[in-house]
Protein backbone atom coordinates (compact mmCIF):
# COMPACT_ATOMS: atom_id res chain seq x y z
CA UNK A 1 0.00 0.00 0.00
CA UNK A 2 1.17 3.60 -0.50
CA UNK A 3 0.07 5.28 2.95
CA UNK A 4 0.46 8.61 3.90
CA UNK A 5 0.94 10.05 7.63
CA UNK A 6 -0.06 13.44 8.77
CA UNK A 7 1.50 15.11 11.81
CA UNK A 8 2.45 18.94 12.78
CA UNK A 9 6.30 17.39 13.38
CA UNK A 10 9.02 14.89 13.81
CA UNK A 11 11.97 14.01 15.37
CA UNK A 12 14.74 15.49 15.64
CA UNK A 13 13.06 19.05 15.19
CA UNK A 14 10.06 17.82 17.41
CA UNK A 15 10.19 15.32 20.08
CA UNK A 16 6.86 15.08 21.36
CA UNK A 17 5.29 11.43 21.50
CA UNK A 18 2.76 12.38 19.03
CA UNK A 19 5.64 13.27 16.75
CA UNK A 20 7.74 10.37 18.11
CA UNK A 21 5.12 8.24 17.80
CA UNK A 22 4.30 8.93 14.28
CA UNK A 23 8.20 8.23 13.71
CA UNK A 24 8.33 5.07 14.70
CA UNK A 25 4.92 3.84 13.09
CA UNK A 26 6.12 4.94 9.64
CA UNK A 27 9.02 3.13 9.86
CA UNK A 28 7.50 -0.25 11.18
CA UNK A 29 4.67 0.61 8.23
CA UNK A 30 7.97 0.91 5.58
CA UNK A 31 9.54 -2.67 7.00
CA UNK A 32 6.29 -4.43 6.58
CA UNK A 33 7.02 -3.15 2.64
CA UNK A 34 4.16 -0.50 2.65
CA UNK A 35 5.74 3.10 0.97
CA UNK A 36 5.08 5.21 3.34
CA UNK A 37 5.32 9.00 2.95
CA UNK A 38 4.67 11.85 5.86
CA UNK A 39 3.41 15.06 5.17
CA UNK A 40 4.41 17.37 7.83
CA UNK A 41 5.09 21.01 8.57
CA UNK A 42 8.36 22.87 9.61
CA UNK A 43 8.32 26.64 10.82
CA UNK A 44 11.64 28.32 9.07
CA UNK A 45 11.89 32.10 9.04
CA UNK A 46 14.68 32.01 6.26
CA UNK A 47 12.22 30.59 3.89
CA UNK A 48 9.43 31.65 2.08
CA UNK A 49 6.05 31.24 3.76
CA UNK A 50 4.22 27.84 2.34
CA UNK A 51 7.58 26.12 0.42
CA UNK A 52 7.70 22.80 0.58
CA UNK A 53 11.22 20.95 1.08
CA UNK A 54 11.29 16.91 1.18
CA UNK A 55 13.77 14.91 3.28
CA UNK A 56 14.19 10.71 3.90
CA UNK A 57 13.98 9.23 7.26
CA UNK A 58 14.36 6.24 8.86
CA UNK A 59 13.37 4.36 5.58
CA UNK A 60 10.04 7.17 4.43
CA UNK A 61 10.06 10.22 2.92
CA UNK A 62 9.18 13.13 4.66
CA UNK A 63 7.57 16.19 3.03
CA UNK A 64 7.41 19.48 4.90
CA UNK A 65 5.61 22.66 4.20
CA UNK A 66 7.07 26.08 5.74
CA UNK A 67 4.35 27.83 8.18
CA UNK A 68 5.61 30.55 10.79
CA UNK A 69 2.42 32.11 10.82
CA UNK A 70 3.71 35.15 9.48
CA UNK A 71 0.33 35.77 7.28
CA UNK A 72 -1.64 34.79 10.22
CA UNK A 73 -4.87 37.66 10.73
CA UNK A 74 -7.63 35.77 11.81
CA UNK A 75 -8.44 33.54 14.12
CA UNK A 76 -10.32 30.58 11.50
CA UNK A 77 -7.14 31.08 9.76
CA UNK A 78 -5.58 29.34 12.72
CA UNK A 79 -6.78 25.99 12.46
CA UNK A 80 -7.96 26.14 8.99
CA UNK A 81 -5.34 27.67 6.16
CA UNK A 82 -6.32 27.17 2.42
CA UNK A 83 -2.76 27.69 1.37
CA UNK A 84 -1.25 24.68 3.80
CA UNK A 85 -4.08 22.67 2.62
CA UNK A 86 -3.39 22.99 -1.13
CA UNK A 87 0.07 22.43 -0.76
CA UNK A 88 -1.05 19.05 0.28
CA UNK A 89 -3.60 18.53 -2.32
CA UNK A 90 -0.58 18.99 -4.45
CA UNK A 91 1.50 16.44 -2.69
CA UNK A 92 -1.65 13.82 -2.68
CA UNK A 93 -1.50 14.39 -6.45
CA UNK A 94 1.72 13.81 -6.72
CA UNK A 95 1.74 10.36 -4.50
CA UNK A 96 -1.47 9.29 -4.84
CA UNK A 97 -2.06 7.55 -1.68
CA UNK A 98 -4.53 4.34 -0.91
CA UNK A 99 -5.03 5.47 2.32
CA UNK A 100 -4.13 8.69 4.44
CA UNK A 101 -3.50 8.32 8.51
CA UNK A 102 -4.13 11.97 9.86
CA UNK A 103 -2.44 12.32 13.52
CA UNK A 104 -2.11 16.33 14.12
CA UNK A 105 -3.07 19.46 12.34
CA UNK A 106 -1.59 21.91 14.72
CA UNK A 107 0.18 23.85 12.47
CA UNK A 108 -1.20 22.87 9.41
CA UNK A 109 -5.21 22.92 8.54
CA UNK A 110 -8.20 20.92 9.38
CA UNK A 111 -9.18 21.49 5.58
CA UNK A 112 -6.39 18.75 4.53
CA UNK A 113 -9.21 16.05 5.81
CA UNK A 114 -10.96 17.43 3.34
CA UNK A 115 -8.41 17.45 0.63
CA UNK A 116 -8.18 13.74 1.04
CA UNK A 117 -11.80 12.78 1.68
CA UNK A 118 -12.35 15.46 -2.16
CA UNK A 119 -9.98 12.65 -3.90
CA UNK A 120 -11.96 9.76 -2.51
CA UNK A 121 -8.99 8.83 -0.14
CA UNK A 122 -10.26 6.79 3.09
CA UNK A 123 -9.41 8.62 6.06
CA UNK A 124 -7.64 7.76 9.69
CA UNK A 125 -7.53 9.94 11.83
CA UNK A 126 -5.30 9.05 15.54
CA UNK A 127 -6.33 11.19 18.55
CA UNK A 128 -3.61 12.09 20.17
CA UNK A 129 -5.17 15.08 22.57
CA UNK A 130 -8.24 16.66 22.44
CA UNK A 131 -6.94 19.88 19.68
CA UNK A 132 -10.19 18.84 17.73
CA UNK A 133 -12.11 20.31 20.26
CA UNK A 134 -10.12 22.26 22.17
CA UNK A 135 -7.95 24.66 20.26
CA UNK A 136 -5.57 24.69 23.08
CA UNK A 137 -5.09 20.89 22.74
CA UNK A 138 -5.30 20.27 26.49
CA UNK A 139 -8.45 21.36 28.11
CA UNK A 140 -6.55 24.21 30.53
CA UNK A 141 -7.34 28.15 30.47
CA UNK A 142 -4.63 30.25 29.67
CA UNK A 143 -3.95 30.32 33.26
CA UNK A 144 -3.25 26.93 33.55
CA UNK A 145 -6.58 26.02 35.26
CA UNK A 146 -8.35 22.74 34.70
CA UNK A 147 -11.44 22.99 32.03
CA UNK A 148 -14.49 21.22 32.52
CA UNK A 149 -15.70 20.94 28.72
CA UNK A 150 -16.06 22.48 25.67
CA UNK A 151 -18.68 25.27 25.48
CA UNK A 152 -19.01 28.41 23.22
CA UNK A 153 -18.75 30.73 26.01
CA UNK A 154 -15.62 28.64 27.49
CA UNK A 155 -13.86 28.38 24.39
CA UNK A 156 -14.33 32.51 23.48
CA UNK A 157 -12.95 33.68 26.68
CA UNK A 158 -9.82 30.90 26.67
CA UNK A 159 -9.24 32.87 23.06
CA UNK A 160 -9.54 36.55 23.62
CA UNK A 161 -6.45 37.45 22.97
CA UNK A 162 -7.25 36.69 19.57
CA UNK A 163 -10.68 37.34 19.44
CA UNK A 164 -10.75 40.35 20.92
CA UNK A 165 -8.51 43.38 18.69
CA UNK A 166 -8.64 45.66 22.59
CA UNK A 167 -5.90 44.36 24.81
CA UNK A 168 -4.66 41.88 21.84
CA UNK A 169 -2.52 44.16 19.83
CA UNK A 170 -0.81 45.47 22.51
CA UNK A 171 -0.21 42.44 24.64
CA UNK A 172 1.00 40.68 21.31
CA UNK A 173 3.48 43.36 20.60
CA UNK A 174 4.85 43.11 24.08
CA UNK A 175 5.13 39.94 24.38
CA UNK A 176 7.48 39.36 21.17
CA UNK A 177 9.29 42.68 21.95
CA UNK A 178 10.97 40.23 25.25
CA UNK A 179 13.31 37.80 25.68
CA UNK A 180 11.39 34.93 26.32
CA UNK A 181 12.64 33.83 29.72
CA UNK A 182 11.87 37.64 30.97
CA UNK A 183 10.00 37.30 34.51
CA UNK A 184 8.06 40.35 33.32
CA UNK A 185 6.99 38.35 30.04
CA UNK A 186 5.99 35.54 32.18
CA UNK A 187 3.67 38.07 34.56
CA UNK A 188 2.34 39.72 31.67
CA UNK A 189 1.01 36.43 30.19
CA UNK A 190 -0.14 35.18 33.32
CA UNK A 191 -2.16 38.26 34.40
CA UNK A 192 -3.08 38.62 30.18
CA UNK A 193 -4.24 34.84 31.03
CA UNK A 194 -6.48 35.77 34.04
CA UNK A 195 -7.87 39.09 32.37
CA UNK A 196 -9.08 37.43 29.22
CA UNK A 197 -10.22 34.29 31.79
CA UNK A 198 -12.46 36.67 33.68
CA UNK A 199 -13.93 38.26 30.97
CA UNK A 200 -17.60 37.54 29.13
CA UNK A 201 -17.13 36.55 25.36
CA UNK A 202 -18.45 39.28 23.01
CA UNK A 203 -21.15 37.95 20.69
CA UNK A 204 -18.34 38.42 18.14
CA UNK A 205 -16.07 35.91 19.70
CA UNK A 206 -19.04 33.56 20.55
CA UNK A 207 -19.69 33.50 16.50
CA UNK A 208 -16.16 32.38 15.81
CA UNK A 209 -15.97 29.78 18.22
CA UNK A 210 -19.46 28.91 16.86
CA UNK A 211 -18.05 28.40 13.39
CA UNK A 212 -15.14 26.51 14.15
CA UNK A 213 -17.07 24.08 15.66
CA UNK A 214 -19.54 23.71 13.11
CA UNK A 215 -16.17 23.43 10.76
CA UNK A 216 -14.89 20.77 13.03
CA UNK A 217 -18.31 18.43 13.36
CA UNK A 218 -17.94 19.12 8.81
CA UNK A 219 -14.60 18.01 8.89
CA UNK A 220 -14.87 15.06 11.51
CA UNK A 221 -18.07 13.89 8.92
CA UNK A 222 -15.22 13.04 6.56
CA UNK A 223 -12.76 10.91 8.55
CA UNK A 224 -13.88 7.17 7.97
CA UNK A 225 -11.89 6.13 11.45
CA UNK A 226 -10.97 7.60 14.66
CA UNK A 227 -8.33 6.06 17.24
CA UNK A 228 -8.25 7.10 20.73
CA UNK A 229 -5.18 6.09 22.69
CA UNK A 230 -7.47 6.24 25.92
CA UNK A 231 -10.82 5.35 26.92
CA UNK A 232 -10.58 8.63 28.36
CA UNK A 233 -10.07 10.77 25.39
CA UNK A 234 -12.75 8.15 23.64
CA UNK A 235 -15.14 9.19 26.32
CA UNK A 236 -14.38 12.75 25.56
CA UNK A 237 -14.91 12.57 21.63
CA UNK A 238 -17.88 10.62 21.98
CA UNK A 239 -19.77 13.29 24.65
CA UNK A 240 -18.50 15.84 21.56
CA UNK A 241 -20.67 13.65 19.22
CA UNK A 242 -18.57 11.33 16.94
CA UNK A 243 -20.57 7.95 16.56
CA UNK A 244 -19.41 5.01 18.92
CA UNK A 245 -18.85 3.00 15.47
CA UNK A 246 -16.43 5.40 14.62
CA UNK A 247 -14.21 5.76 17.12
CA UNK A 248 -12.32 3.04 18.81
CA UNK A 249 -9.89 2.16 21.77
CA UNK A 250 -6.36 1.65 19.94
CA UNK A 251 -3.11 1.48 21.96
CA UNK A 252 0.21 3.48 20.35
CA UNK A 253 3.10 0.57 20.32
CA UNK A 254 6.19 1.00 21.36
CA UNK A 255 9.51 0.05 19.93
CA UNK A 256 11.75 -1.98 21.94
CA UNK A 257 13.91 -0.14 24.49
CA UNK A 258 17.40 -1.05 25.34
CA UNK A 259 17.54 -1.43 29.04
CA UNK A 260 20.92 -1.83 31.23
CA UNK A 261 19.88 -4.16 33.77
CA UNK A 262 21.05 -3.11 37.26
CA UNK A 263 21.22 -4.61 39.91
CA UNK A 264 19.37 -4.44 43.53
CA UNK A 265 19.92 -1.12 44.90
CA UNK A 266 22.34 -1.42 47.81
CA UNK A 267 21.11 -0.20 51.51
CA UNK A 268 23.39 2.73 51.29
CA UNK A 269 22.14 4.17 47.87
CA UNK A 270 19.84 6.69 47.42
CA UNK A 271 16.61 6.43 45.63
CA UNK A 272 16.28 8.00 42.63
CA UNK A 273 13.45 9.40 41.04
CA UNK A 274 13.11 11.04 37.59
CA UNK A 275 10.85 12.90 35.39
CA UNK A 276 11.39 12.34 31.62
CA UNK A 277 9.89 14.37 29.31
CA UNK A 278 9.93 18.24 28.44
CA UNK A 279 10.06 20.82 31.21
CA UNK A 280 6.53 22.57 30.95
CA UNK A 281 4.19 23.76 32.92
CA UNK A 282 1.56 21.82 31.61
CA UNK A 283 3.76 18.70 32.38
CA UNK A 284 3.67 19.46 36.45
CA UNK A 285 6.96 20.01 36.89
CA UNK A 286 7.42 23.02 39.15
CA UNK A 287 4.98 20.80 41.51
CA UNK A 288 6.90 18.09 41.46
CA UNK A 289 10.04 19.99 42.19
CA UNK A 290 7.75 21.89 44.87
CA UNK A 291 7.02 18.31 46.50
CA UNK A 292 10.31 16.89 46.29
CA UNK A 293 11.84 20.06 48.16
CA UNK A 294 11.50 19.04 51.67
CA UNK A 295 11.94 16.00 51.34
CA UNK A 296 15.73 13.97 52.18
CA UNK A 297 17.09 10.61 51.58
CA UNK A 298 16.55 10.80 47.60
CA UNK A 299 17.40 12.20 44.71
CA UNK A 300 15.30 13.82 41.84
CA UNK A 301 16.59 14.19 38.41
CA UNK A 302 14.74 15.73 35.86
CA UNK A 303 15.42 14.88 32.18
CA UNK A 304 14.28 17.40 29.48
CA UNK A 305 14.46 21.01 28.00
CA UNK A 306 12.32 23.55 28.62
CA UNK A 307 9.23 25.02 26.55
CA UNK A 308 7.74 27.99 26.41
CA UNK A 309 3.89 26.67 26.44
CA UNK A 310 2.67 29.00 29.27
CA UNK A 311 4.14 30.70 31.77
CA UNK A 312 4.64 29.15 34.85
CA UNK A 313 2.44 30.14 37.88
CA UNK A 314 6.34 31.65 39.50
CA UNK A 315 8.83 30.71 37.54
CA UNK A 316 11.14 32.57 39.72
CA UNK A 317 10.85 30.56 42.92
CA UNK A 318 10.52 27.39 40.36
CA UNK A 319 13.88 27.87 39.64
CA UNK A 320 15.10 28.85 43.53
CA UNK A 321 14.03 25.70 44.34
CA UNK A 322 15.77 24.40 41.58
CA UNK A 323 18.91 26.23 42.89
CA UNK A 324 18.60 25.52 46.69
CA UNK A 325 17.86 21.99 46.64
CA UNK A 326 21.37 19.59 46.48
CA UNK A 327 18.89 16.60 45.87
CA UNK A 328 17.85 17.81 42.25
CA UNK A 329 19.67 17.46 39.13
CA UNK A 330 18.78 18.59 35.69
CA UNK A 331 19.99 16.39 33.40
CA UNK A 332 19.15 18.36 29.96
CA UNK A 333 17.58 17.50 26.79
CA UNK A 334 18.20 13.60 25.46
CA UNK A 335 17.61 11.93 22.55
CA UNK A 336 14.61 9.53 22.08
CA UNK A 337 16.97 6.62 21.28
CA UNK A 338 18.38 7.81 25.28
CA UNK A 339 15.64 6.85 26.93
CA UNK A 340 15.98 3.15 27.83
CA UNK A 341 19.61 4.71 29.58
CA UNK A 342 17.46 6.84 31.44
CA UNK A 343 15.14 4.77 32.89
CA UNK A 344 18.08 2.13 33.96
CA UNK A 345 19.50 5.01 35.73
CA UNK A 346 16.03 5.60 37.83
CA UNK A 347 14.23 3.80 40.46
CA UNK A 348 10.68 4.96 40.00
CA UNK A 349 9.07 7.48 37.59
CA UNK A 350 6.83 10.61 38.29
CA UNK A 351 4.39 11.87 35.69
CA UNK A 352 2.91 14.82 37.31
CA UNK A 353 0.69 16.41 34.38
CA UNK A 354 -1.92 18.83 35.82
CA UNK A 355 -3.60 18.18 32.36
CA UNK A 356 -5.57 15.13 31.03
CA UNK A 357 -3.05 13.47 29.47
CA UNK A 358 -3.99 11.09 27.06
CA UNK A 359 -1.73 8.10 27.33
CA UNK A 360 1.36 9.29 27.80
CA UNK A 361 4.49 7.11 26.11
CA UNK A 362 6.80 7.44 29.14
CA UNK A 363 4.44 5.81 31.82
CA UNK A 364 4.41 2.39 29.11
CA UNK A 365 8.34 2.77 28.56
CA UNK A 366 8.72 3.28 32.44
CA UNK A 367 6.60 0.15 32.68
CA UNK A 368 8.70 -1.69 30.11
CA UNK A 369 11.81 -1.26 31.73
CA UNK A 370 10.12 -2.75 35.19
CA UNK A 371 10.19 0.77 36.53
CA UNK A 372 7.20 1.88 39.17
CA UNK A 373 4.99 5.00 38.29
CA UNK A 374 3.79 7.57 40.42
CA UNK A 375 1.03 9.75 38.40
CA UNK A 376 -1.91 11.87 39.15
CA UNK A 377 -5.27 10.03 39.37
CA UNK A 378 -6.69 11.26 36.32
CA UNK A 379 -6.97 11.50 32.36
CA UNK A 380 -5.67 8.79 30.56
CA UNK A 381 -2.73 8.39 33.44
CA UNK A 382 -4.64 6.42 35.66
CA UNK A 383 -6.12 4.06 33.17
CA UNK A 384 -2.08 2.44 32.98
CA UNK A 385 -1.32 2.84 36.46
CA UNK A 386 -2.99 0.66 39.13
CA UNK A 387 -2.83 1.61 42.68
CA UNK A 388 -0.82 -0.25 45.07
CA UNK A 389 -0.32 -2.47 41.83
CA UNK A 390 2.38 -0.96 39.54
CA UNK A 391 2.17 2.46 41.11
CA UNK A 392 0.72 5.14 42.84
CA UNK A 393 -1.37 7.67 42.15
CA UNK A 394 -1.97 10.91 43.44
CA UNK A 395 -4.54 13.63 43.60
CA UNK A 396 -4.36 15.98 40.42
CA UNK A 397 -2.18 18.99 41.30
CA UNK A 398 -2.01 18.33 45.18
CA UNK A 399 1.64 19.10 45.72
CA UNK A 400 1.06 17.89 49.32
CA UNK A 401 -0.43 14.22 48.41
CA UNK A 402 2.61 14.39 45.76
CA UNK A 403 4.82 14.94 48.27
CA UNK A 404 3.52 11.81 50.70
CA UNK A 405 4.02 9.47 47.80
CA UNK A 406 7.15 10.06 47.45
CA UNK A 407 8.14 10.26 51.01
CA UNK A 408 6.10 6.50 50.79
CA UNK A 409 8.91 5.13 48.75
CA UNK A 410 11.76 6.90 50.45
CA UNK A 411 11.09 5.58 53.75
CA UNK A 412 9.69 2.07 53.04
CA UNK A 413 12.29 0.52 50.37
CA UNK A 414 10.69 -2.95 49.78
CA UNK A 415 8.01 -0.43 47.96
CA UNK A 416 9.54 -0.05 44.71
CA UNK A 417 10.38 -4.01 44.57
CA UNK A 418 6.79 -4.87 45.69
CA UNK A 419 5.49 -2.10 42.68
CA UNK A 420 7.80 -3.46 40.03
CA UNK A 421 6.23 -7.54 39.28
CA UNK A 422 2.21 -6.72 38.30
CA UNK A 423 3.13 -4.17 35.07
CA UNK A 424 0.26 -4.60 31.61
CA UNK A 425 1.44 -5.99 28.69
CA UNK A 426 2.62 -3.31 26.58
CA UNK A 427 2.04 -3.26 22.54
CA UNK A 428 4.87 -3.44 20.58
CA UNK A 429 5.68 -0.72 17.22
CA UNK A 430 5.94 -4.04 15.26
CA UNK A 431 2.14 -5.42 16.38
CA UNK A 432 0.97 -1.82 16.10
CA UNK A 433 2.12 -1.78 12.29
CA UNK A 434 0.29 -5.07 11.33
CA UNK A 435 -3.21 -4.00 13.26
CA UNK A 436 -2.87 -0.68 11.48
CA UNK A 437 -2.18 -2.65 8.62
CA UNK A 438 -5.22 -4.88 8.96
CA UNK A 439 -7.50 -1.52 9.29
CA UNK A 440 -6.50 -0.01 6.32
CA UNK A 441 -7.27 -2.87 4.29
CA UNK A 442 -10.93 -3.36 6.01
CA UNK A 443 -11.33 0.96 4.73
CA UNK A 444 -10.22 0.08 1.57
CA UNK A 445 -12.38 -2.98 1.00
CA UNK A 446 -9.76 -5.62 1.07
CA UNK A 447 -9.53 -8.92 2.57
CA UNK A 448 -7.77 -8.00 5.93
Amino acid sequence: MRIVQVVQGLPPENLGGTETYVAHLSHALALRGHEVEVFSRVADPAQAEYTTDTVTRNGFTVTRVNNTFSYLNSFARSYGNAEVAWRFGEFLDTCAPHIVHFHHLMYLSTTCIQEAKRRGIPVVMTLHDYWLICQRGRFLKPDLSQCPGQTDEGCASCFAHLLHNQLAPLYQRLTSALSKRSWFRDHLRRFHGQYIAARPPSPQALQQIHQRMAHVREVCQDVSLFLAPSRFLRDQFLAFGIPAEKIVFAECGLPPLEITVTERRQAASPLVFGYIGVVDPVKGVHLLVEAFHPLSGAELRIYGGETDYAPYPDRGQFLARLRRSPHIRLMGRYDNREVGRILSEVDVVVVPSIWYENAPLVIREAFLARKPVITAAFGGMQEWVQDEINGLLFQPRDVEDLRNKLARFIEDPDLMHRLSHNFPAVKSIAEDAREMEDRYRTLLGKDA
